[in-house]
Protein backbone atom coordinates (compact mmCIF):
# COMPACT_ATOMS: atom_id res chain seq x y z
CA UNK A 1 0.00 0.00 0.00
CA UNK A 2 1.18 3.57 -0.97
CA UNK A 3 1.46 6.26 2.12
CA UNK A 4 -1.24 7.47 3.55
CA UNK A 5 -1.61 11.43 3.67
CA UNK A 6 0.23 12.81 6.73
CA UNK A 7 -3.25 15.40 7.35
CA UNK A 8 -6.85 14.81 7.23
CA UNK A 9 -9.68 16.98 6.40
CA UNK A 10 -13.13 17.29 6.50
CA UNK A 11 -13.39 16.64 2.82
CA UNK A 12 -11.10 13.69 3.29
CA UNK A 13 -13.54 12.20 6.14
CA UNK A 14 -16.52 12.90 4.09
CA UNK A 15 -14.98 10.81 1.78
CA UNK A 16 -14.03 7.97 3.57
CA UNK A 17 -17.58 7.67 4.97
CA UNK A 18 -18.72 8.15 1.13
CA UNK A 19 -17.27 5.15 0.16
CA UNK A 20 -14.02 3.78 1.72
CA UNK A 21 -12.31 2.38 -1.30
CA UNK A 22 -13.27 5.42 -2.61
CA UNK A 23 -10.67 7.37 -0.31
CA UNK A 24 -8.28 4.60 -0.78
CA UNK A 25 -7.89 5.15 -4.34
CA UNK A 26 -7.98 9.13 -4.44
CA UNK A 27 -5.84 9.72 -1.13
CA UNK A 28 -4.00 6.50 -1.07
CA UNK A 29 -3.04 5.42 -4.35
CA UNK A 30 -3.47 8.64 -6.03
CA UNK A 31 -6.47 8.07 -8.77
CA UNK A 32 -7.57 11.23 -9.68
CA UNK A 33 -11.03 11.96 -10.02
CA UNK A 34 -13.10 12.29 -13.23
CA UNK A 35 -13.35 15.97 -13.56
CA UNK A 36 -16.74 17.19 -13.41
CA UNK A 37 -18.59 20.71 -14.33
CA UNK A 38 -19.92 21.08 -11.06
CA UNK A 39 -16.01 21.46 -9.66
CA UNK A 40 -15.05 24.04 -11.85
CA UNK A 41 -18.77 25.73 -11.46
CA UNK A 42 -18.44 25.76 -7.47
CA UNK A 43 -15.22 26.76 -7.20
CA UNK A 44 -15.60 29.59 -9.55
CA UNK A 45 -18.74 30.85 -7.20
CA UNK A 46 -16.40 30.79 -3.92
CA UNK A 47 -13.58 32.89 -5.38
CA UNK A 48 -15.99 35.42 -7.20
CA UNK A 49 -17.49 36.13 -3.43
CA UNK A 50 -13.67 35.94 -2.31
CA UNK A 51 -13.10 38.47 -5.22
CA UNK A 52 -16.07 40.87 -4.26
CA UNK A 53 -15.61 40.58 -0.06
CA UNK A 54 -11.52 41.80 -0.74
CA UNK A 55 -12.20 44.25 -3.77
CA UNK A 56 -15.65 44.97 -4.20
CA UNK A 57 -16.90 45.80 -7.70
CA UNK A 58 -19.01 45.10 -10.43
CA UNK A 59 -20.36 41.38 -10.20
CA UNK A 60 -21.08 40.96 -13.88
CA UNK A 61 -17.29 41.99 -14.32
CA UNK A 62 -15.76 39.76 -11.60
CA UNK A 63 -17.60 36.76 -12.85
CA UNK A 64 -16.38 36.99 -16.38
CA UNK A 65 -13.16 37.31 -14.75
CA UNK A 66 -12.82 34.23 -12.40
CA UNK A 67 -15.05 31.98 -14.49
CA UNK A 68 -12.60 31.71 -17.40
CA UNK A 69 -9.90 32.10 -15.16
CA UNK A 70 -11.28 28.82 -13.31
CA UNK A 71 -12.43 27.20 -16.81
CA UNK A 72 -8.76 27.57 -18.65
CA UNK A 73 -7.32 26.07 -15.19
CA UNK A 74 -9.35 23.15 -15.09
CA UNK A 75 -8.90 22.56 -18.93
CA UNK A 76 -5.05 22.40 -18.04
CA UNK A 77 -5.21 19.87 -15.48
CA UNK A 78 -8.21 18.03 -16.79
CA UNK A 79 -8.67 18.32 -20.62
CA UNK A 80 -11.41 19.82 -22.84
CA UNK A 81 -14.43 20.79 -20.60
CA UNK A 82 -16.86 19.04 -23.12
CA UNK A 83 -15.56 15.72 -21.87
CA UNK A 84 -16.66 16.66 -18.61
CA UNK A 85 -19.42 14.97 -16.10
CA UNK A 86 -22.55 17.07 -15.52
CA UNK A 87 -25.83 16.68 -13.67
CA UNK A 88 -29.37 16.85 -15.65
CA UNK A 89 -29.36 19.99 -17.40
CA UNK A 90 -25.96 21.79 -15.40
CA UNK A 91 -23.75 21.59 -17.98
CA UNK A 92 -21.11 24.45 -18.54
CA UNK A 93 -23.39 27.33 -20.06
CA UNK A 94 -25.57 26.58 -16.91
CA UNK A 95 -23.04 27.23 -14.65
CA UNK A 96 -21.86 29.88 -16.76
CA UNK A 97 -25.65 31.88 -16.46
CA UNK A 98 -26.05 30.62 -13.26
CA UNK A 99 -22.99 31.33 -11.60
CA UNK A 100 -23.18 35.27 -11.84
CA UNK A 101 -26.85 34.87 -10.26
CA UNK A 102 -25.38 33.50 -7.12
CA UNK A 103 -22.48 36.14 -7.13
CA UNK A 104 -25.61 38.33 -7.22
CA UNK A 105 -27.52 36.71 -4.31
CA UNK A 106 -24.07 37.16 -2.31
CA UNK A 107 -23.90 40.37 -2.83
CA UNK A 108 -27.51 41.29 -2.07
CA UNK A 109 -26.87 39.01 1.03
CA UNK A 110 -23.70 40.97 2.03
CA UNK A 111 -26.44 44.35 1.69
CA UNK A 112 -28.30 42.97 3.91
CA UNK A 113 -26.16 43.54 6.82
CA UNK A 114 -24.10 40.72 6.89
CA UNK A 115 -20.00 41.74 7.46
CA UNK A 116 -17.18 39.83 7.62
CA UNK A 117 -15.52 39.75 10.76
CA UNK A 118 -12.05 40.52 10.67
CA UNK A 119 -10.14 39.10 7.85
CA UNK A 120 -11.80 36.00 8.14
CA UNK A 121 -12.55 34.75 4.69
CA UNK A 122 -10.83 31.66 3.43
CA UNK A 123 -9.00 31.52 6.93
CA UNK A 124 -7.13 28.42 6.48
CA UNK A 125 -5.97 26.27 9.99
CA UNK A 126 -3.83 23.32 10.78
CA UNK A 127 -5.08 21.77 14.05
CA UNK A 128 -3.39 18.68 15.88
CA UNK A 129 -5.00 16.23 17.24
CA UNK A 130 -3.69 12.90 18.73
CA UNK A 131 -1.83 11.67 15.79
CA UNK A 132 -2.15 13.94 12.61
CA UNK A 133 -2.79 17.05 11.82
CA UNK A 134 -6.05 18.64 10.54
CA UNK A 135 -6.42 20.83 7.66
CA UNK A 136 -9.12 23.33 6.62
CA UNK A 137 -9.99 26.64 5.25
CA UNK A 138 -12.90 28.18 6.56
CA UNK A 139 -15.38 30.14 4.12
CA UNK A 140 -16.42 33.22 6.07
CA UNK A 141 -16.57 34.09 9.96
CA UNK A 142 -19.49 37.36 9.58
CA UNK A 143 -21.49 39.33 11.30
CA UNK A 144 -24.97 39.77 11.10
CA UNK A 145 -27.52 42.77 11.58
CA UNK A 146 -27.89 41.94 15.38
CA UNK A 147 -23.99 41.77 16.03
CA UNK A 148 -23.70 37.84 16.34
CA UNK A 149 -20.37 36.70 15.14
CA UNK A 150 -21.72 33.65 12.70
CA UNK A 151 -19.60 30.64 11.07
CA UNK A 152 -20.64 30.51 7.48
CA UNK A 153 -19.84 28.38 4.43
CA UNK A 154 -20.98 28.55 1.26
CA UNK A 155 -22.80 25.96 -0.28
CA UNK A 156 -23.14 25.83 -4.39
CA UNK A 157 -24.76 22.04 -4.78
CA UNK A 158 -28.31 21.22 -5.17
CA UNK A 159 -28.57 18.99 -2.54
CA UNK A 160 -29.82 20.40 0.88
CA UNK A 161 -27.22 20.25 3.73
CA UNK A 162 -28.91 17.35 6.44
CA UNK A 163 -26.24 17.31 9.47
CA UNK A 164 -23.79 20.38 10.52
CA UNK A 165 -20.68 18.30 11.39
CA UNK A 166 -19.04 20.62 8.82
CA UNK A 167 -19.56 23.67 10.71
CA UNK A 168 -18.56 22.06 13.91
CA UNK A 169 -14.89 20.90 12.81
CA UNK A 170 -14.50 24.75 11.16
CA UNK A 171 -15.99 25.85 14.65
CA UNK A 172 -13.63 23.25 16.98
CA UNK A 173 -10.90 24.83 14.70
CA UNK A 174 -12.22 28.70 15.78
CA UNK A 175 -12.45 27.96 19.26
CA UNK A 176 -8.40 25.79 19.19
CA UNK A 177 -7.27 29.59 18.18
CA UNK A 178 -9.50 31.74 21.10
CA UNK A 179 -12.56 32.72 18.49
CA UNK A 180 -16.08 31.90 19.59
CA UNK A 181 -19.05 31.92 17.30
CA UNK A 182 -22.44 32.55 18.16
CA UNK A 183 -24.43 30.55 15.46
CA UNK A 184 -23.07 28.81 12.14
CA UNK A 185 -24.60 28.17 8.95
CA UNK A 186 -24.72 27.22 5.40
CA UNK A 187 -25.46 29.34 2.81
CA UNK A 188 -27.09 28.16 -0.55
CA UNK A 189 -26.04 29.87 -3.22
CA UNK A 190 -28.99 28.96 -5.15
CA UNK A 191 -31.49 30.84 -2.86
CA UNK A 192 -29.36 33.36 -1.11
CA UNK A 193 -30.60 32.00 2.47
CA UNK A 194 -28.81 30.90 5.58
CA UNK A 195 -30.02 27.51 7.52
CA UNK A 196 -28.86 27.78 10.57
CA UNK A 197 -27.63 24.70 12.69
CA UNK A 198 -27.41 23.86 16.72
CA UNK A 199 -24.14 22.91 17.62
CA UNK A 200 -24.09 22.55 20.90
CA UNK A 201 -24.41 18.57 20.91
CA UNK A 202 -21.21 18.64 18.68
CA UNK A 203 -19.30 20.50 21.21
CA UNK A 204 -14.99 20.52 20.84
CA UNK A 205 -14.61 16.76 22.21
CA UNK A 206 -17.18 15.37 20.41
CA UNK A 207 -15.49 16.71 17.39
CA UNK A 208 -12.25 15.20 18.30
CA UNK A 209 -13.43 11.88 18.68
CA UNK A 210 -14.63 11.43 15.35
CA UNK A 211 -11.40 12.72 13.46
CA UNK A 212 -9.43 10.43 15.73
CA UNK A 213 -11.76 7.54 14.80
CA UNK A 214 -11.05 8.38 11.40
CA UNK A 215 -7.62 8.73 11.64
CA UNK A 216 -7.59 4.90 13.31
CA UNK A 217 -9.58 3.45 11.03
CA UNK A 218 -7.51 4.60 7.89
CA UNK A 219 -4.18 4.03 9.71
CA UNK A 220 -5.81 0.64 10.19
CA UNK A 221 -6.47 0.03 6.59
CA UNK A 222 -10.44 0.38 6.88
CA UNK A 223 -11.20 0.99 3.60
CA UNK A 224 -14.54 -0.47 3.39
CA UNK A 225 -16.52 -0.23 -0.35
CA UNK A 226 -20.69 1.79 -0.59
CA UNK A 227 -22.03 -0.10 -3.33
CA UNK A 228 -25.02 2.63 -2.66
CA UNK A 229 -22.54 5.43 -3.74
CA UNK A 230 -21.16 4.21 -7.26
CA UNK A 231 -23.60 6.30 -9.50
CA UNK A 232 -21.36 9.42 -9.37
CA UNK A 233 -18.27 8.10 -8.17
CA UNK A 234 -15.66 9.87 -10.27
CA UNK A 235 -12.93 6.90 -9.76
CA UNK A 236 -15.80 4.50 -10.76
CA UNK A 237 -13.18 2.66 -13.71
CA UNK A 238 -10.73 2.20 -10.89
CA UNK A 239 -12.76 0.25 -8.74
CA UNK A 240 -11.71 -3.36 -8.40
CA UNK A 241 -14.61 -4.60 -7.01
CA UNK A 242 -16.80 -3.49 -9.98
CA UNK A 243 -14.17 -4.17 -12.81
CA UNK A 244 -11.94 -6.88 -11.82
CA UNK A 245 -11.67 -8.92 -15.23
CA UNK A 246 -9.10 -11.53 -12.88
CA UNK A 247 -8.64 -13.17 -9.76
CA UNK A 248 -6.04 -11.00 -7.60
CA UNK A 249 -6.01 -8.59 -9.61
CA UNK A 250 -6.09 -4.62 -8.10
CA UNK A 251 -4.99 -6.29 -5.09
Amino acid sequence: MSDLPKHISYSSLTTWQECGWKYYLTKVEGVQEAHAVWFTGGTAVHKATEVYDLEGGDPETIWNKVWFEQVKEDEELHGDMNTWQYAKREDMSWWYGEGIWMLEKWIKFRNNGWNVYEDFIEKQYEIPIEDTIVKMAIDRVMTDFDGNRVLIDIKTGASSQKHPLQLAVYAWALGKHGITVDRAGFWDARTGTVSQWNLEFLHAERVEDILNMFDTARKNTIFLPNFSNCGRCGVISSCKFLHSTKKGDNK
